[in-house]
């Protein structure tokens, strides 16, 4: 069987494929299941959200530490680290922000009312999701004509969600 964790990382993953992927009314559809119930689904997606934002910061304080104990940081100990994040929960986090930025920049007032209103009730704001979610699309690289679409998509639901 799965750990929670590991369920987390493979549901969200798939959602995260099929908002990428889906179109026209099979995409309606998906993110009908974000409004069901009261907004249900984004209840735990936030949940999640914080959940995983709480770690990464734990192990970017822990970076931080280890980073002003050294006196040459090379690249490959640059990637050390970001396997490091991706291995505490930043992988899960960025499938997770992405959801929040597809569902957030889809158009459905009532789901972006509700993501602000989750965060905002534990002190935090949707800056840390564009934080990340840059981030994620500047690791892609730029030479893959698939990879630069993606950053383009990402970068453009970054500029819509207000």
């Amino acid at each position: 069987g799965f750990s929670e964790q590991e369920w987390v990382e493979h549901v969200t993953s798939i959602i995260s494929h099929l908002l990428r992927n889906l179109s026209g009314s099979q995409l309606q559809r998906l993110m009908n299941k974000f409004v069901e119930e009261d907004h249900l689904k984004v209840d735990r997606l936030i949940e999640l959200h914080l959940f995983y934002l709480s770690r990464a910061k734990a192990v970017d304080r822990e970076i931080a530490q280890e980073k002003s104990q050294l006196d040459d940081i090379d690249e490959e100990k640059e990637n050390e680290f970001y396997m490091k994040r991706l291995d505490a929960g930043l992988f899960t986090l960025q499938r997770l922000n992405y959801i929040v930025l597809s569902i957030g920049t889809a158009g459905i007032s009532s789901v972006l009312d509700r993501v602000k209103q989750l965060l905002s009730l534990k002190g935090e704001s949707l800056q840390p999701v564009r934080e990340i979610m840059q981030e994620y699309a500047e690791s892609l690289g730029d030479d893959k004509n698939k990879a630069n679409e993606e950053k383009m998509n990402i970068n453009h639901m970054i500029n819509q969600l207000t």
